[in-house]
């Protein structure tokens, strides 16, 4: 048996957008060792220069690395930079 896709998700298929941009879904972008793009943002829980814990809702990530920063910080997401050496993904 299929199993049924949300009207969301054919709607964000039909207009080319990101699933996670209509759904409310966190959704974490890393680009390279020193950017990564946090979107579906909840709230900060932890921030430090050695670690980031961000809170997406129904996950939690935690940034772990050296010089970290939280650059470009809106209601909707973040970009964290600096050397990140692991990510941890909790509920």
């Amino acid at each position: 048996m299929k199993k049924k896709r949300s009207s969301k998700f054919r709607l964000a298929k039909e207009l080319d957008f990101p699933e996670h941009a209509l759904t409310g879904k966190g959704h974490v972008e890393i680009t390279g060792n020193s950017e990564c793009l946090v979107d579906g943002l909840n709230g900060i829980l932890e921030y430090t220069s050695e670690k980031i814990k961000i809170n997406l809702g129904s996950q939690i990530v935690t940034f772990h690395g050296s010089n970290l920063v939280i650059n470009s910080l809106t209601r909707e997401g973040a970009i964290v930079e600096g050397l990140i050496m692991s990510m941890e993904f909790s509920n």
